[in-house]
């Protein structure tokens, strides 16, 4: 969505009230909660099972994928896989012309 769209304001306002109301509610009752109910061995494998779920999550939102219910959930999902795909590609083509790691691939 872009800036100009009338109904930006408004989403960003929504959405900086719900990442506020979520980053309290984890900190203040849910990992508190997890830390107790887990032991250590228990929330280490947690954290690379999340690690692993970040490989299937989108990697920037995609301009032209749809805001809007149900559609965008599946947008994000595609898009996702889309990047990593790009990424593979990316990485391989660096290689085929004998880049190091880390330089940068227009």
């Amino acid at each position: 969505m872009s800036a100009d769209d009338e109904r930006f304001e408004a989403k960003v306002t929504v959405l900086m009230e719900s990442v506020r109301h979520h980053v309290e509610e984890e900190e203040e009752d849910l990992f508190p909660k997890v830390r107790k109910m887990f032991a250590p061995e228990e929330l280490r494998a947690l954290g690379e099972a999340m690690e692993q779920a970040k490989q299937l999550a989108p990697t920037r939102p995609h301009p032209r994928a749809p805001d809007q219910p149900p559609v965008n959930p599946m947008a994000g999902s595609v898009g996702a896989v889309l990047d990593r795909g790009l990424e593979v590609i990316k990485k391989a083509a660096s290689r085929m012309r004998g880049e190091q790691p880390g330089q940068s691939v227009q």
